[in-house]
């Protein structure tokens, strides 16, 4: 059965969210050996800069170009959306932990939800408003076990998650609307390239070098640049190009929470209990609820009033 444009863009997302649940488990990797989130982000984007450059130096140089304002624009894009959101996430996490950064970051398809629905005129219906509530709850309940007392209130770190939430809700927005203008390839480029730049006076790049690292470590931020970033957030950008609604995308995103659990319970032994599984299970079906053309849920597609 062939896929409509749409719902290649939707399993563009999927696949993107896949590819960003696997952030948390190297990035786990990396600090048993020594580094921390500083030393992270300037080299995730650095080489996801590379990565992006060398392919387009033999695929497509000619997308390389790009006009004056496209600089300007691009350039906001990889200090506000880039740089910005890996400072407020990492932040978020060395504040309050993992568990409670996840949250604020995930407060995202809400922010979207409302500036799709202000600024490209998307429908609000009782069913996305349903799958918003529902994913919320699941990834509450997937990241706490249920248990609130696991989060960590620290104001400054929750301060720093809902910023990060808000980044990525305006870079989902953002990316929707540049889509019609650029080219993804071009976008990906000069997003990661500026946010390299504008990561370094905002990180510590060079402190990767006074904790000795092994090939190992390098081998770590290299698919750091490669996995989420580069291939990642590039099939985040073009999915947009295939007309879908940003909000939507926005519950999807969430995947990223079951691939992460999942990632973590197989290669750090992390334990994967009954709540945990529940919460999974909802955030799945928010995933579900949302997908276009599913007769099952026609009633539901009403605009809320």
């Amino acid at each position: 059965m062939m896929l409509s444009e749409e719902n290649k863009g939707y399993l563009m997302v999927a696949a993107a969210s896949v590819l960003w649940g696997t952030m948390g488990v190297n990035a786990q990797f990396l600090y048993d050996r020594g580094l921390a989130a500083s030393h992270i982000v300037f080299w995730k984007l650095a080489f996801a800069f590379l990565i992006t450059a060398v392919w387009m130096i033999f695929r497509q140089p000619g997308l390389m170009v790009i006009s004056r304002r496209g600089l300007l624009i691009t350039m906001f894009m990889g200090f506000y959306g880039q740089a910005c959101y890996n400072v407020f996430i990492f932040n978020a996490i060395e504040y309050t932990g993992v568990a409670t950064a996840t949250i604020l970051l995930y407060t995202s398809p809400a922010f979207v939800i409302l500036m799709s629905r202000l600024l490209f005129k998307e429908l609000l219906t009782p069913l996305k408003l349903t799958a918003l509530v529902l994913c919320t709850v699941g990834t509450v309940v997937t990241v706490t076990e249920g248990r609130l007392d696991l989060l960590e209130i620290n104001r400054y770190g929750v301060m720093m998650g809902l910023l990060a939430g808000f980044t990525f809700a305006v870079n989902t927005v953002a990316v929707k609307h540049l889509t019609r203008r650029y080219n993804r390839w071009t976008l990906g480029l000069y997003f990661f390239g500026f946010g390299a730049l504008f990561a370094i006076p905002l990180s510590d790049p060079l402190g990767v070098f006074a904790v000795n690292p092994e090939p190992v470590v390098w081998l770590g931020l290299f698919l750091q640049g490669l996995l989420p970033t580069a291939m990642g957030y590039g099939l985040y950008i073009r999915a947009f190009s295939h007309g879908i609604e940003a909000s939507r995308a926005g519950i999807l995103t969430t995947l990223e929470i079951i691939v992460a659990v999942g990632a973590a319970a197989l290669l750090l032994g992390d334990r994967l209990g009954g709540m945990k599984l529940l919460g999974i299970i909802m955030v799945f079906s928010s995933v579900v609820m949302v997908q276009p053309n599913q007769a099952l849920w026609s009633r539901w597609k009403r605009p809320a009033a």
